[in-house]
């Protein structure tokens, strides 16, 4: 049963304070920062709280991609949600008058803080934009090379438990059909088989099945 403590309150509970704390520190003429730094902060909190949740999947609920793409997406969404709270941090302290009082006020540094460029809603929408943009893309990058990755290694897997199961098939066959004068056949037939690189079990396969058809119809024969 899970607890909805964690799947649903804490992440209602957090929105809630952040709308509540903006609210309470609101200017008395909000402007267009103000708006965006409250829907982007909320759309970070959503992202964090998803990735929580999502990150205690099965590995094995996750289609297509390994584990360690998995871990790579929630490191990734980490740095991408800490690089984002800096650059809300800078832009406020670097972008707007409120920000520049604040660093003059407790550092005393008002002659370098008129020197600094002015920075507008668009130079902070923009840097929103490339810190997402970047992380979209290095995990599609990273994504799309896993699942490459992963389906390789899936079909390696299934070729060598193919050359498992046709090995203990032919020492199946080898157990109801050898006789002392084929023994020697089908061991070398066995060792043949277990031999096999996995790349090459499907046309192996069937040369080694028919030589084993040819020693059994010997032994029946006989």
């Amino acid at each position: 049963m899970k607890n909805p403590f964690y799947s649903w309150l804490t992440p209602l509970l957090a929105v809630g304070v952040t709308l509540l704390g903006f609210f309470l520190l609101r200017p008395e003429e909000p402007g267009g920062l103000f708006w965006i730094n409250l829907g982007y902060t909320i759309c970070l909190e959503i992202l964090f709280f998803v990735w929580l949740h999502w990150g205690r999947i099965k590995s094995r609920s996750v289609d297509e991609q390994t584990l360690y793409f998995r871990v790579f997406l929630g490191v990734g969404t980490l740095y991408y949600i800490i690089a984002s709270v800096i650059w809300m941090i800078f832009f406020f302290l670097c972008g707007t008058s409120a920000g520049r009082q604040l660093l003059a006020i407790h550092f005393d540094l008002p002659d370098i803080l008129s020197t600094w460029p002015e920075m507008t809603i668009r130079i902070y929408l923009f840097g929103i934009l490339v810190l997402t943009v970047l992380w979209i893309v290095i995990a599609s990058i990273v994504g799309r090379h896993d699942v490459k990755y992963n389906t390789m290694q899936t079909a390696l897997e299934n070729a060598t438990e193919d050359v498992r199961s046709l090995a203990a098939e032919l020492k199946d066959m080898a157990e109801r059909y050898q006789t002392p004068q084929t023994q020697r056949d089908w061991k070398r037939l066995i060792l043949e088989a277990e031999s096999i690189p996995p790349a090459k079990v499907e046309a192996e396969g069937k040369r080694l099945r028919a030589k084993a058809e040819q020693l059994t119809n010997i032994n029946t024969k006989e």
